[in-house]
């Protein structure tokens, strides 16, 4: 007769890859849209799984904004006829936790979950218009959404927004109904959907203290 008396293994790793989606913006032009004039945004990704539940995550991404007052039917913005468009590179680093456990490598853990983010971002804007760009730093936070092929490969689906601290993205100062300056400030905000894949590059086995080592025995 043959058994196996096994203890659990947790096995940290990180998983790198590739996002593909679209970046759009939401401000003094777009007050509350979502998904206005989306332009693509392309970027890179690595996750550090420290738990079933828990993960350290690094993004890097590239896209683009516009925004036009002549899409809306407001009659002060037809007369404004603001528009504007910018290029920006955009990264952040952040906390990633998993309501169902998860970890790429292992197939004792559910092969889907759902997940939230919350970051601290910093992105670097350049306006077509003027030539000029400007830096920010943000707060990234979102859901998405992540399916394991197999244990190298993850499959996933995000929606991140991104708050700023600035209300020039869009190269205007929040105006009052009349189009005056108002004091108080509606920040630019701005956001990245899309979907992902990710490959395990790197584990580490440990076992949990005090679980017997896997044995055969006859």
């Amino acid at each position: 007769m043959t058994f196996v008396i096994e203890g659990q293994v947790f096995m940290p790793n990180t998983d790198a890859g590739f996002f593909a989606g679209a970046s759009y913006y939401i401000g003094d032009i777009n007050p509350r849209r979502q998904f206005y004039n989306p332009e693509l945004a392309l970027g890179v990704m690595v996750k550090h799984n420290f738990t079933e539940h828990h993960s350290l995550r690094l993004n890097a991404f590239w896209g683009q904004l516009n925004g036009n007052d002549l899409d809306f039917d407001n009659e002060y913005q037809k007369t404004r006829a603001h528009s504007f468009k910018t290029t920006l590179a955009d990264c952040h680093v952040g906390y990633e936790f998993n309501f169902s456990p998860y970890i790429i490598g292992s197939r004792q853990t559910t092969a889907h979950t759902t997940y939230i983010f919350a970051a601290v971002g910093y992105s670097l804007v350049l306006s077509s218009t003027t030539g000029m760009a400007t830096d920010h730093v943000t707060i990234p936070f979102g859901v998405g959404f992540k399916y394991r092929f197999n244990e190298k490969m993850t499959f996933g689906v995000e929606w991140g927004m991104r708050k700023t601290f600035d209300d020039k993205i869009d190269g205007l100062l929040n105006p009052g109904p009349d189009g005056s300056y108002a004091e108080t400030h509606n920040n630019d905000w701005y956001s990245f959907a899309g979907v992902y894949l990710t490959f395990r590059v790197f584990e580490k086995k440990f076992k949990c203290p005090g679980v017997i080592e896997p044995r055969t025995y006859k």
